[in-house]
């Protein structure tokens, strides 16, 4: 008993780093929660949240529990709303008069990948005493720091004209206006990398004139009103590259142990993320591969490929993907990624690789 026991301590480090290696979010900080100094006043993102700053000249909040001050959770000065997860969030005017903006910037924990895909989500809830609401909220990228000397919406112009590159700014989706006062909304949006991005820019992007605004019929002294925004998790992960008909890929951590051909934790993620693709592309098919090492004789090593290119196909038909869309074969040996006898060279061999290609009509 105190053997297994032993084992099982030892076992759930190696389970809780898998599970953060599968899910691990690329934004620093994304919930808020650390902090350099308990927010005291206001215009303090830049002075109070740890990895966070405002790109421009507008004046960003970060709110947390421990203030006192009007920068409390759940109450502060512009209304009451609790944290979607921990004790903190920031806040920020995405709509008011003479097109005044607010962003927060963020360096990534890694440069991203060029032609790979990622997917941002962040939750949204619209502060109590805005004057109306909006549906535009947007994202760029860039490859430095971002420092724009203006109080004003950051457009694909403005973006385009600085001296370091960014990213064309591109809209969350979401039916409808962020206008829940009492809840936290979800929005997310797909990013295709173009390689240089290490440092993401939130806000909204577009003048008054180009922002849908829903106005809630306030009086105010002003002909534009005010729409301020708590945000709050703030999360970018890695989906995969993306795949092209007729190319060859190489599944992700699905890199088999010896003499085995069941599927790892890491290799899952993987091959949801080719069924997720193929679920958005109905117009595709999968060819999948399986290979071994050298070791073994050419027969067994048939046998083994066979197996592990059937799994995965298996695997892919549990999620849903119909088995008329997928074919496989194994090819034992006899065609190796790297033909040195090291064990290096074996673990990259023993893999599977897949091609999608367009159905052709009858």
């Amino acid at each position: 008993m105190r053997s297994l026991r032993n084992d099982i301590l030892m076992f759930l480090p190696i389970l809780i780093l898998t599970n953060t290696v599968i899910a691990q979010n690329l934004v620093h900080n994304g919930g808020f929660e650390d902090f350099v100094e308990c927010p005291i006043k206001m215009s303090n993102l830049n002075r109070d949240a740890e990895y966070w700053n405002a790109p421009t000249l507008g004046t960003t909040d970060y709110f947390n529990e421990c203030s006192k001050t009007k920068l409390g959770i759940p109450l502060n000065f512009k209304g009451k709303q609790e944290a979607l997860e921990g004790k903190g969030y920031v806040g920020l005017y995405l709509f008011a008069p003479k097109d005044y903006r607010e962003y927060i910037q963020v360096a990534l924990t890694e440069t991203l990948q060029k032609g790979h895909r990622y997917r941002l989500k962040l939750s949204i809830s619209l502060a109590e005493k805005s004057d109306g609401a909006v549906m535009d909220m947007g994202a760029t990228f860039s490859e430095k720091p971002l420092s724009v000397h203006t109080k004003r919406q950051l457009s694909n112009a403005v973006l385009s004209s600085q001296s370091i590159k960014t990213t064309q700014s591109k809209p969350f989706s979401f039916e409808g206006f962020y206008d829940n006062k009492q809840s936290w909304i979800e929005i997310s949006l797909d990013v295709l990398a173009k390689g240089f991005e290490t440092n993401l820019i939130l806000g909204n992007f577009k003048s008054n004139g180009g922002t849908k605004y829903l106005d809630f019929g306030k009086s105010t002294t002003t002909k534009e009103g005010y729409s301020y925004y708590y945000l709050d998790n703030v999360e970018l992960y890695y989906l995969g590259p993306d795949y092209k008909p007729d190319e060859s890929y190489i599944l992700n951590h699905v890199n088999f142990d010896f003499d085995r051909f069941s599927l790892q934790p890491r290799a899952k993620e993987s091959l949801r993320d080719v069924y997720d693709y193929l679920k958005k592309n109905p117009n595709l098919k999968v060819f999948i591969s399986g290979h071994t090492d050298d070791q073994g004789s050419d027969e067994y090593n048939d046998v083994l490929s066979k197996q592990r290119a059937n799994t995965v196909a298996k695997y892919l038909i549990r999620l849903g993907l119909a088995k008329s869309r997928i074919s496989s074969k194994g090819y034992g040996n006899k065609k190796p990624l790297d033909s040195t006898l090291s064990e290096i060279a074996r673990k990259k061999n023993r893999r599977v690789e897949f091609v999608m290609t367009e159905f052709e009509d009858n």
